[in-house]
């Protein structure tokens, strides 16, 4: 094998998180891109809405792109695209027909719709991407048209199972394509990718059916109104929940602008076959009578400004829950999430309503594959090597673990981390120097570094406190004609601490002024000089450091 035909495996996210999927495959001087997603922000990252991988390696590589290929619709799959063709210009996106007008819209959204080019595929479909051809298998996951990829490389096959589970009574649709994961095995494939999601789960996920009877019984029995938060694109269970309105003879109202979207495709593209005389407009829930009520909402893990927030904070305009209505959260909690969905809950609780969640009711199953089905593709496929993807890093040391256990991997099992570079030469596999990866901020449409000083910034901010330096000096900013104003915001014990904080403060930044010359070794402006004196005095007193503002007034005397 050349060099040229090395084939090398590039996570640029996914691996080590749940979310923020992508992944780079090389050979041939040709690069392969499987799906673009983005990770939801929890708490600790401040207010922002979305971060989506660095894209640097593609960035200096785009001439060797040749196309990007989504396994599903999912946002940790697809949501970072609009911000990948900021930057680079990609030949074709191949995407099922519902991941593709799924695509369209948030290319709209962001501006870039011009630079997107989509084919769609169907299962069974195989197609080309310069030296790349690409199978998409049909396998069952929580949304539509999900697919595995049998990819064919100048140096041999590569599986990936994209999110999957083996569903064999699924509530929509066939089961997964196991006799054609079958078939590829018997090509002796180079590489198993696969899902690791859920690799701490002993046995096989649950079917997405098993969940009918239970559902009913709680929709059929409540008194009040019914709301059921879920993630919009759980399009199979938005079908189930229809059925079960129509036994039930309620009204079905959709909450949330990605749930009327999702919805909204999926019946437009035929993949959702429900009596759309079902549906009713919000504007006419105040006129329908509780017991008719069936309200499909977002905010399924306590995002604020969603529809499930606005009703638990009773702030939503066409609906207020009380006594005898009952509220269904049927999603799993996302590692991080917990004590949004607490604070959610809690207040759904205030409100006087019943409610029900994963742990004290059987109102949701997991759309991904547990350690039995992981097993059982493994087996299936029987790679030389494989790479657990998808998953924290406990879940891929385990899954790992399950491959190496079953002798089903003729190599080696690798635990691979975002920006390492998987090699295989045709003789060997190393583990090549990483490549640049890591995560940008998407702030109102805006990006930037995780690491750029803006993120900093407002993590001091948020854990010391803002202190702000104002410094009146003549027109020459060389002579301090007051003492410095010291002013605290957001610092907590601030009333207590403050005359003390501001004597030293105020010392050592008239020292720092004063001592400060353009030649200094160190090469701090003297704002910077003012600001390291102030986090001085900080880090002494309280061991904290606050975010420093320093100004500099020009008095019009001088």
């Amino acid at each position: 094998m050349s060099a040229d035909t090395k084939l090398r495996v590039i996570p640029l996210g996914g691996l080590g998180e749940v979310g923020l999927n992508c992944m780079a495959i090389e050979c041939n001087d040709e690069i392969l891109i499987i799906d673009c997603g983005v990770l939801f922000p929890d708490l600790h990252w401040l207010g922002l809405d979305l971060v989506v991988p660095k894209f640097d390696y593609l960035i200096e590589n785009k001439h060797k792109i040749k196309g990007l290929v989504v396994t599903h619709g999912h946002e940790d799959h697809i949501g970072a695209i609009p911000f990948l063709l900021r930057e680079v210009e990609i030949p074709i996106i191949y995407a099922s027909r519902f991941a593709s007008r799924l695509i369209q819209e948030k290319c709209s959204e962001y501006g870039v719709l011009k630079r997107l080019l989509t084919h769609d595929v169907k299962a069974g479909d195989k197609v080309p991407a310069g030296s790349f051809e690409i199978e998409f298998i049909h396998v069952t996951h929580s949304t539509l048209q999900t697919f595995a990829l049998a990819i064919h490389t100048p140096s041999g096959l590569i599986i990936h199972s994209g999110d999957f589970k083996f569903d064999e009574t699924p509530y929509d649709g066939p089961p997964s394509d196991k006799a054609r994961f079958l078939e590829l095995g018997r090509e002796k494939p180079i590489l198993l990718l696969s899902d690791s999601t859920n690799s701490e789960r002993d046995g096989h996920c649950p079917s997405e059916s098993s969940l009918q009877d239970d559902l009913l019984s709680l929709i059929k029995t409540s008194p009040g109104a019914v709301v059921v938060a879920l993630f919009a694109s759980n399009v199979h269970r938005v079908h189930q929940l229809c059925d079960i309105a129509k036994e039930c003879g309620r009204k079905v109202f959709l909450s949330g602008r990605s749930m009327e979207r999702y919805v909204k495709i999926a019946i437009e593209e035929g993949l959702l076959p429900i009596n759309t005389s079902l549906l009713y407009p919000l504007e006419e829930l105040a006129q329908t009578p509780r017991h008719e009520i069936l309200l499909l909402s977002t905010g399924s893990q306590g995002e604020a400004r969603s529809s499930l927030f606005r009703l638990a904070r009773n702030e939503n305009p066409y609906l207020k829950l009380n006594e005898g209505d009952t509220v269904i959260l049927s999603s799993r909690h996302i590692p991080g999430n917990e004590r949004a969905i607490n604070f959610v809950v809690n207040h759904l609780f205030k409100l006087g309503a019943t409610v029900h969640y994963e742990g004290t009711k059987n109102v949701h199953v997991s759309g991904h594959a547990y350690r039995g089905e992981q097993l059982d593709l493994l087996k299936m496929v029987r790679p030389k090597f494989f790479i657990p993807v998808h998953g924290e890093y406990r879940h891929l040391v385990i899954h790992a673990r399950t491959a190496r256990a079953s002798g089903a991997v003729s190599g080696e099992a690798f635990v691979v981390e975002n920006g390492q570079v998987w090699e295989w030469d045709g003789d060997h596999v190393k583990m090549s120097d990483s490549i640049a990866a890591g995560r940008k901020w998407i702030f109102r449409g805006e990006a930037g570094d995780l690491d750029g000083s803006l993120i900093k910034e407002r993590r001091a901010a948020a854990r010391g406190g803002i202190v702000v330096v104002d410094c009146l000096t003549d027109r020459r900013q060389t002579q301090l004609l007051k003492d410095p104003q010291v002013s605290f915001r957001g610092f907590l014990g601030g009333m207590r601490l403050e005359p003390v904080m501001k004597e030293s403060i105020i010392r050592d930044v008239t020292s720092a002024f004063l001592n400060w010359y353009p030649e200094n070794p160190d090469g701090l402006t003297r704002e910077q000089a003012i600001a390291l004196a102030v986090r001085r005095v900080f880090r002494k007193s309280l061991d904290s450091k606050p975010l420093v503002i320093v100004s500099f007034l020009i008095s019009e005397r001088s």
